[in-house]
Parts: C-alpha cells; structure tokens; sequence
C-alpha cells in the first residue's frame, strides 16, 4: 500500500476539517437564497475558483435556471436575458444530462462550447458536478478560471461537498414550500374566519329584523283586528240597530193595524240588511279577496288597483306579460300581499302621481314589477337605520318564503321599483 507523505496527509486533514466546517455552517441554514451564496462562496474557496454559478432544473426538465453567480456583476439586464441554459448537449448541460462531474482544461476551446452571452467573462478552466437527491440530478454547480487546471482531487472535494449542498438546497426548498403552505393555509383559515364573522353578522342582524317583523306583525295583527272591530261596530253594529229598530217599528205598525207604514218601516228593514250584506263583503275582501280564489291573481289586481286608485288619487295600471296562469293558493296570496304592501308605500311615502304594476307570466317564473314616479329614497341608508322599513322587510321574507327573491332599484328624486321573481315549481 502506498503511503502518504506527511505533508499530503496534513493537507488532506486540513481539506476534510475544512470541509466539515463549511458543512456544518451550511447545515445551519433554511433560507433559499442564504444556502446558494454561501455555498457557491464556499465551493470557490475550496477549489481557488475564480468564477462559479449553481443552476436548478425548471419544472418541466428542459432547462436550468442559474439561481446564484459569484465572480463578475452581470448588468441590470444581463440575469432577465440569459439565466436559462437550455439542457441540450453543451459543456454546462453535459453535467445534468450524463449525472456526472465534467472537467475542461478550457472552456473556449471545449467542441461542445455553444458560445456564451454578451457581457459574460471568458471561462477557460471548468469543473461541473451535479446536484441530486438519490439518483436524479436536480442542477449543478460549476466553477471555473482556477489559475491551473483542476485536478482529480478538486473533482472529488466539490462532489463530497455538492452532496451536501444538494441536501441543504432540498431543505430549503422544503422549507420554503412549508412557509408557502403555512402563509396559505393561514390566509385560507384568516379568510374563512372573516367569512364566518361575517356569516354571524349576518345572522344576528337576520334575528334582529326577523325579531322586529314578527314585533311588527303582531302589531299589525293587533291593528287589525281593532280596525275590523272598529268596522264591525262603527258599521255593521250600527246597520243592524238600525235594521232592529225598524223591524220593531213593523211590528207596532201591524199591531196598529197600519199596514202601509208597517210595509214602509220592513222595506227600511230590508235597506239596512242589504247594507249590511254589503260591508260584510267588504270586510271579507279586506281579509282575502274572494276574486283570487274564482278568477285568479290578475283579475284580483286588477280590482285592488281600481280601489287604489279611488282611495289614493294616484293613477295606478295593470300590465301583463305572456299568458296568464293559475298559481297555487300560497303563491298568489303571497304576491298579492307583496302588491298591496308596495302600493301602500306608494300612497304612504312616495308623493306619486302614478303607479304600475307588471305581472309577467314566464314559463320557469312569475316576475312582480311595482314601479311608481314619486320621490324614491336612500335604500342603504334606510336599511342601515333599522327603523321604519318593516314593509320593506315584509316583502323580502315574503318573497323568499316563496322560493323567489326581491330587488328594489332606487335613488332620492328618481321613483321605486320593487321586482319580486317566483319560481315556478
């Protein structure tokens, strides 16, 4: 066996201490941009290079992208132009292509040089080796311009440490692919948080106004049912008295046997209980109109138009679209409901001197319009106030409580228009 002379023995202790060293500060390392600078510095100490670069693979195998350069400062535009070195046969390439360190005692001279770009040192002396993980080179790193050639054991260093670059360079990619997944996952989780902060905002303040509707409604039930009593005794309470009063007149008369004022007294009698026939059908078409269940939903618009606008003074028409049909019970009470509640803000807030309602007859779908030429208003500023809008709210849960959905387009000076769509099931 042969032996070393003590002088190549120190020097080689002092290579592998040295290497050791470096190994560990790279080790040390989990930022991308730190590992190839420190490692391309290292591999130009270790060889006395004078120029070197580290390429990686791009995703798809074709090229390599030079990531880290140490020797010349390239101008602004020199990295942009010409960081891709195509992976076909040529000096640089032949590394990644063969899996195998390549050595040239000059680079100008090599038959496989292709050239080099403009604003590119001369690279005379070369050596190569390649960066893999197993089997697979994922890059290289070369250097060049050492004062002499480069020798068996400068190719064996920059192997021996290239494994453990190539180590450090998967790390940090790792790392750096983990810090990726991190922030994205944290920005997905801080997304996802907002969205639900605001799905529960949104919740609460459904509660609220679902809350205040149903305040509201039993409020207007309340109403109701006082305006009908009111009705019913300043009304029908009245008439019947009256009706009363007469049939006992009748009856005094026939005892006086005064047939013609008792037959005057009885055709009073039948006077006032046809009036009361007639405020009975009143009162029963404020509840529901028995027109929607005979006719159907247009023909019953058509009338509350027609009292609408008697009541009112505004001018208020009936327009349709398509062929009229026959809705079930709840859609058509439902929009008749939506009708009159739009109406009555017209008459109520708008200062309108005319109103239309559009039934639009679609085959999938029944689409509302109520649209008046009165003052219009501030829709946000409306709904953001909370008070004040529950006719508005009304019909929106009305709507949807359909399967349909509700739209009100507009703007102070400008007129409402209130769009309802049902789906036809």
């Amino acid at each position: 066996m042969l032996q070393q002379s003590p002088a190549a023995f120190s020097e080689q202790t002092e290579r592998l201490h040295a290497l050791y060293a470096l190994a560990v500060e790279l080790s040390a390392l989990r930022d991308l941009p730190a590992v190839l600078d420190t490692a391309l510095s290292h591999c130009l100490e270790l060889t006395e290079s004078r120029f070197g670069f580290i390429g990686l693979n791009t995703a798809h195998d074709n090229a390599m992208d030079v990531v880290a350069i140490r020797g010349f400062h390239p101008a602004p535009n020199f990295y942009a132009a010409s960081h891709l070195i195509p992976l076909r046969p040529n000096l640089f390439a032949r590394v990644v292509l063969e899996n195998r360190p390549i050595r040239s005692e000059d680079a100008m001279e090599d038959p496989l040089r292709v050239g080099q770009p403009r604003g590119h040192p001369p690279v005379h002396t070369f050596l190569g080796v390649p960066l893999k993980v197993g089997e697979k080179p994922f890059g290289m790193i070369g250097v060049a311009n050492r004062p002499s050639f480069y020798a068996d054991d400068h190719e064996a260093l920059l192997v021996t440490y290239a494994a453990q670059v190539a180590i450090a360079i998967w790390n940090a990619r790792l790392n750096e692919q983990l810090a990726a997944a991190k922030a994205e996952l944290e920005q997905k989780v801080a997304a996802r948080t907002a969205e639900l902060n605001d799905a529960k905002e949104a919740l609460a303040q459904k509660a609220e106004q679902l809350q205040r509707l149903l305040a509201e409604t039993v409020n207007v039930q309340e109403r109701e049912r006082q305006r009908i009593a009111q009705d019913l005794h300043d009304g029908l309470n009245q008439l019947l008295i009256g009706a009363m009063l007469e049939l006992k007149s009748g009856r005094e008369r026939l005892r006086q046997a005064d047939a013609p004022a008792a037959e005057t007294a009885l055709q009073r009698a039948g006077n006032i209980l046809h009036q009361v026939e007639r405020e009975m059908r009143r009162v029963i078409y404020d509840l529901r109109p028995p027109t929607l269940d005979t006719l159907g939903l247009e023909p019953s618009l058509r009338r509350y138009a027609e009292q609408f606008s008697a009541y009112s003074g505004i001018a208020c028409e009936v327009r349709t679209e398509g062929r009229p049909y026959r809705l079930s019970a709840d859609v058509e009470i439902g929009v008749y409901r939506i009708t009159q509640e739009a109406l009555q803000n017209v008459s109520a807030h708008s200062g309108a001197q005319q109103a239309r309602v559009w039934l639009n007859f679609e085959l999938q779908c029944l689409i509302l319009q109520v649209l008046d030429d009165g003052c219009g208003f501030d829709l946000a500023a409306v709904q953001h106030n909370g008070h004040g809008h529950f006719g508005l709210l009304s019909m929106r849960e009305r709507a949807e409580s359909l399967g349909g959905k509700l739209l009100i387009k507009t703007q102070p000076k400008q007129g409402t228009e209130v769009q309802v769509w049902i789906p036809i099931v």
